[in-house]
């Protein structure tokens, strides 16, 4: 079908009957585009499978094949095919496995009737997004023939000085002597093969200016072809953006040879004023091959002291006191038109003191005369910030072979420049063996091409965290989590790594995936078909009966929900690290159904803490004083004491030794101060684990938590004792 917008066809595969009936009724009931059809398992399916069918709904576990396993059978014969995987059974492995094997989108199955409306909406947007595709590709066939035609060639590239090209069409071969496909798979490099090497750094400059104002660019310059020709080309192109992101580049560049050959001899005789007297913040002096400078520019007056006057007719030794003229005048000599040196020297002032530049020597002919123009910088403070380089340097390297974690220092070519005793150790080669090695070598988790791209993409500003798995020498495994930053390293941009051993809460993960995956698909399966049940009921006869079924459901849910969460909160605070409290606050802040309730973060101090369980302990404090002030607000959790509610004001605020957390609201009575962080205590329908949970948050970091009354009468709770960073 090529309607983006018709009718849609679903096999929806699952191994309960009775909740794949319920899901279809619910899915056509949501939109009345979408037709349902089951099937009990992957064989089944793949025997119904047709050119009907729009999308597969698939749960993961079934009898027989998997969700994955189905997945995989159907992506065979049909590799477009929308597939989403919808499934009681959430974990990052079994996502990761999905997307590997080419799933469409992947959601996990919840309480209430609510996740069938994000169904619908899932299967609409991915089938509406395979025919948009389909249609796009016509569109394309029909645009490549236009390019066909075209009098030069089109390109998409990544805007780096070596234009990488991504894809080229129409007369390739013609323009430049290569085919398209030398250019898109890298065997000719247009920056570095094509471009004319003189002309290679003012393009880029010129195009990264344009592309920096946001508009489009309009360069002339001159490419080499495969024979050896010299030709001039015209390009126009533009910046693409992806999220406010420059992500490429696009244009088209045609041949203007001829027309660039009329307009030579009108710049040749430009060259010398424009030369002269643009405006440059650099020093500037044109002298001939004699060393004698005929034209100085007011930067270079300025920084050397010397008049204007005095400066022309004076030898450029005169200035840089490093030249010999012999050398000098030889160097000159074996120059030709157009070519440039540079070097680093030392330019001596009117006054005899001196000072370092970087300068840039290119010879220009004018009117069949030999002249130099001469571009220097000061580089005063780049010499003393190379100093103190050099000197933090001999420091850092000593620093991280005191750390207990593994510390790589890694090129941008994926190659180890340094690593520290404990990488030496842990891993059980020789630094010699490392320093010939990369993260691809030790990295058995992450594929080279991956590594690359997180090289790549290294924030130039952040800091990138991922998990992975190292190997030692004798074959053993070690899960790690890595930090990485871009750092400078003996003057060029290298990265620094730093691997922390995360086996054991590996080890304790594994343990709550097992748990977790034994109440999300044993106990809400059956729940969700209980609810649906209960609404379908619901729509075919009133009893007041119902609204305690009901209220039993919700009390289930969150009574889950609290048993995840007590079990996830049980595990020590093994992770200790530097918290800043206010990002912290903010970040649990978000995940709570706040209402009209303020939070306000005083706290400006940074505790040793575990992230995750300091999360934890601010969503369940918040949510104690946000939710169950308001009974006719009260999400399922229930876990509060009736200390807040709508409008209430939430402080967290820094202590001497640790922090609080308060609020504004009628506050705890003081009988009862002691038991609220007692398992099982509420005075509502609660499941009475919030506080408990937060009680454990509390003595896993051997922190002290005492529960007061707020200076507005509210609740305040205080926790001491807390190492702060």
């Amino acid at each position: 079908m090529h309607d983006p917008s018709g009718p849609i066809q679903v096999l929806h595969v699952a191994d309960d009957p009775t909740l794949g009936d319920l899901t279809a009724t619910y899915l056509e009931r949501e939109n009345d585009r979408i037709t349902v059809e089951t099937a009990a398992d992957a064989d089944e399916a793949l025997e119904r499978l047709d050119e009907a069918v729009d999308c597969v709904v698939a749960d993961y576990e079934m009898p027989g094949r998997s969700g994955i396993e189905l997945l995989e059978a159907v992506r065979v014969d049909y590799p477009d095919l929308p597939f989403i995987l919808y499934t009681g059974k959430g974990s990052e492995e079994i996502a990761s496995e999905a997307i590997s094997a080419g799933v469409t989108d992947y959601l996990q199955k919840g309480g209430g009737d609510d996740q069938y409306a994000v169904l619908a909406n899932r299967v609409v947007n991915a089938v509406e997004a395979a025919r948009s595709q389909r249609l796009l590709a016509r569109r394309t066939h029909r645009l490549e023939r236009l390019i066909d035609n075209l009098p030069g060639m089109v390109y998409r590239c990544r805007n780096d000085p070596d234009w990488p090209m991504e894809a080229v069409e129409g007369e390739v071969e013609g323009l430049t002597g290569y085919d398209a496909d030398a250019l898109e798979r890298g065997n000719v490099v247009w920056g570095a093969d094509v471009i004319h090497p003189e002309d290679r750094d003012e393009v880029w400059e010129r195009v990264q200016e344009s592309i920096d104002d946001g508009g489009t660019f309009e360069v002339n310059y001159r490419i080499q072809s495969r024979e050896g020709e010299t030709r001039w080309v015209w390009e126009r192109g533009r910046g693409v953006y992806e999220d406010g992101e420059l992500v490429a580049i696009e244009g088209f560049i045609t041949d203007v040879t001829e027309r660039e050959r009329r307009e030579k001899r009108l710049a040749e005789t430009t060259a010398r004023l424009e030369a002269l007297f643009e405006q440059s913040p650099d020093m500037i002096n044109l002298h001939d091959a004699e060393g004698t400078i005929s034209e100085p520019n007011a930067r270079l007056c300025e920084k050397t002291g010397y008049s204007e006057s005095e400066l022309i007719g004076m030898k450029v030794w005169e200035i840089d006191r490093s030249l010999e003229p012999g050398a000098a005048t030889q160097v000159w000599e074996q120059m030709a038109p157009g070519d440039s040196h540079r070097v680093e020297t030392q330019y001596e002032r009117a006054d005899g003191s001196t000072f370092p530049v970087e300068a840039h020597i290119r010879r220009i002919d004018v009117d069949d005369e030999t002249l130099f123009a001469v571009i220097s910088r000061d580089i005063t403070e780049r010499k003393a910030r190379e100093r103190d380089l050099k000197r933090v340097r001999a420091e850092y390297e000593e620093l991280i072979d005191g750390m207990n974690d593994t510390v790589w220092v890694i090129s941008t070519d994926a190659e180890f420049l340094a690593v520290n005793d404990a990488a030496v150790e842990r891993l059980g080669y020789d630094r010699e063996e490392l320093l010939g090695m990369g993260p691809h070598d030790i990295d058995v988790a992450t594929d080279p091409e991956e590594i690359t791209a997180l090289i790549e993409e290294m924030p130039a500003d952040g800091m990138q965290v991922f998990e992975t798995v190292h190997e030692t020498t004798d074959g053993e495994r070690i899960p790690v989590e890595i930090s990485s930053s871009l750092v400078s390293y003996r003057g060029e941009t290298a990265i620094l790594s730093v691997g922390r051993d995360i086996s054991a809460r590996k080890e304790r993960e594994r343990r709550l995936e097992r748990f977790a995956s034994i109440v999300s698909h044993d106990l809400r399966n059956p729940l969700n078909v209980a609810a649906g049940r209960l609404e379908l009921a619901a729509e075919e006869c009133e009893s007041e009966h119902l609204d305690h079924v009901a209220d039993a459901h919700d009390r289930m849910n969150a009574l889950i929900d609290s048993l995840l969460g007590m079990a996830r909160e049980g595990e020590l605070a093994t992770d200790p690290e530097p918290i800043t409290l206010e990002p912290v606050a903010e970040s649990a802040w978000s995940t709570v159904a706040t209402g009209d309730a303020t939070l306000q973060v005083t706290a400006a101090g940074t505790v040793m803490a575990d992230r995750s369980r300091l999360t934890q302990l601010f969503e369940n404090l918040f949510r104690n004083a946000v939710e169950h002030g308001s009974t006719g607000n009260q999400t399922q959790s229930g876990d509060a004491v009736e200390h807040g509610g709508p409008g209430v004001t939430i402080t967290v605020g820094d202590l001497g030794d640790g922090f609080y957390v308060a609020d504004d609201g009628p506050g705890v009575p003081q009988n009862e101060r002691d038991s609220v962080f007692e398992t099982g205590y509420t005075t509502g329908n609660g499941t009475g684990f919030g506080l408990a949970i937060v009680a454990q948050v509390a003595d896993a970091h051997d922190w002290d938590v005492a529960l007061t009354e707020s200076e507005a009468g509210g609740a305040r709770f205080e926790f001491t004792g807390v190492d702060t960073a």
